[in-house]
């Protein structure tokens, strides 16, 4: 697949930048320090992709109310010390934005520096809420995602009302998005009147072996309703891949980062009756029927020369939306005229309708339903839509859920 580096001498024009402090005016400069190699490049090189796609739209489009936007790009290679590094030579060379990988260990480091030098930094998708909290790392901080609590709050809404109300979760212990997602998904379903009627862990990574787990599972003496497998790609396939060949036929759910193409690809054509809360079903799932997201798959693949593998990529376009019409209404690009404009932006319009973005107390998606994929028959299709009114508290200090 074309890289993100490719596309940049289509957008990125000339060189140079603004000054640290924002003070050159005449274009945005927005940093990219994202993984285009090692285990995180599957969720960062698609939405870096597409993030290239919507900034060469608006670039030619006559830009933000005239102004163009720049890109500096460094690959991090899913290393969190390469993240910190490139974060503090793209400051220097004068961004007045910068953009962090989709996950929050190894966007840390580097939206740390940019909250040092009062600097907005964006995770392109990272879903733990502490990416978004404003007191973990800072005020500084946000991501293009609706974040892990709600996918976990969603995946128990779903169920619930589906009318599974006894649940069995198998956690993934490998990053914080796996923690938080399984940790909302148990508040939510018991705030709901369900009853988890046991959990179990695993360590994750690239060698999952989850066979004492399953055994465990499969000898429980009152069965749930279905298990709630709070992983990540391709680890969390392969658990699930597992699970079907030790016997477990139960109904499965989980989180967006399940979906894509190698979730198929893992457990093969005979698997069924697994769910996830995803951010779109499109081109490898069937049945949305959205003109919108069939637009954003036709120019992404004319400029990529592949479709988007999993639904990740749309939040790396949905982000650039979302910064451009926050940028638009700023008062100058400088640190905290633009943080200020991110927390008042509101609604933008994408490819899978309105979409709110951010607050100043919660710097994530806020408003945005998730779509529920179902994988039976080698095939996904759409499953229905859910939203959530409220995330539990769980005593982590969200600041985006319940008091």
């Amino acid at each position: 697949m074309t890289s993100t580096v490719a596309l940049l001498a289509l957008t990125a024009g000339c060189s140079g930048g603004a000054d640290a402090a924002g003070g050159d005016n005449s274009q945005l400069v927005i940093g990219f320090a994202l993984s285009q190699s090692g285990n995180m490049a599957p969720f960062d090189v698609e939405p870096g992709n597409a993030a290239q796609l919507r900034i060469k739209e608006i670039n030619d489009a006559g830009g933000i109310n005239g102004k163009k936007i720049k890109v500096i790009s460094k690959d991090v290679r899913s290393s969190p010390d390469t993240v910190g590094t490139a974060a503090t030579e793209l400051i220097a060379e004068g961004i007045n934005l910068l953009v962090t990988p989709c996950d929050f260990d190894l966007s840390a480091p580097g939206a740390s520096v940019a909250q040092a030098a009062k600097i907005p930094s964006v995770s392109i998708c990272a879903g733990d809420p502490k990416m978004a909290d404003t007191k973990t790392l800072g005020d500084y901080v946000f991501s293009a995602n609706a974040g892990s609590d709600v996918e976990g709050s969603s995946g128990a809404e779903w169920a619930y009302h589906k009318g599974w109300h006894t649940a069995y979760v198998l956690q993934d212990e490998s990053i914080e998005y796996t923690k938080s997602a399984g940790r909302y998904f148990q508040a939510k379903f018991k705030e709901l009147g369900g009853k988890v009627l046991g959990e179990d862990a695993f360590p994750g990574g690239d060698n999952v072996n989850i066979s004492s787990q399953a055994t465990r599972l499969k000898s429980l003496a009152v069965k749930p309703d279905f298990v709630y497998v709070a992983s990540w790609n391709p680890g969390g396939a392969t658990a699930i891949r597992q699970l079907r060949a030790a016997g477990v036929t139960l109904p499965i759910v989980g989180p967006a980062a399940l979906d894509g193409q190698v979730l198929l690809d893992v457990v093969g054509g005979k698997a069924g009756d697994i769910y996830y809360t995803g951010f779109a079903c499109y081109v490898y799932c069937k049945g949305a029927g959205s003109a919108g997201l069939d637009s954003f798959v036709k120019d992404y693949q004319a400029a990529y020369k592949a479709a988007p593998s999993s639904g990740y990529a749309l939040l790396g376009y949905n982000m650039v939306s979302a910064i451009a019409d926050a940028a638009g209404k700023a008062t100058s690009f400088s640190g905290g005229d633009l943080k200020s404009a991110l927390e008042a932006d509101g609604s933008v319009k994408t490819p899978i309708g309105d979409v709110a973005y951010f607050s100043k107390s919660c710097h994530k998606i806020i408003d945005m339903p998730m779509t529920v994929v179902r994988v039976a028959n080698g095939a996904m299709t759409f499953a229905g839509q859910q939203r959530v009114d409220s995330i539990p508290g769980v005593g982590d200090g969200n600041s985006c859920a319940a008091s």
